[in-house]
């Protein structure tokens, strides 16, 4: 492991950096927003592909943040084709 993968892996996502600001754990949110506390790390870890229009406004609402306060390094596409 080098030097900059140790960096990577011990600074919080900003999404996690979020959600611990707004006082919440994972499973907080993951309650809140009906779903697994896995997807929340998996959210915070990146590796989800994208969150729908419903999640971000959800996820906003629940930290206290309207969508253009979030950080650009959070702008991940928006899912189009969500039913609602």
């Amino acid at each position: 492991m080098t030097k900059r993968d140790i960096t990577q892996q011990e600074k919080p996502s900003a999404l996690k950096q979020l959600r611990e600001d707004a006082g919440l754990t994972q499973e907080q949110v993951a309650y809140r927003l009906k779903k697994a506390v896995s997807t929340i790390r998996r959210w915070e870890k990146g590796d989800e592909p994208s969150l729908t229009r419903r999640e971000w406004s959800e996820l906003c609402l629940l930290i206290g943040k309207k969508f253009d306060e979030l950080p650009e390094v959070m702008s991940t596409p928006l899912v189009e084709n969500e039913i609602d």
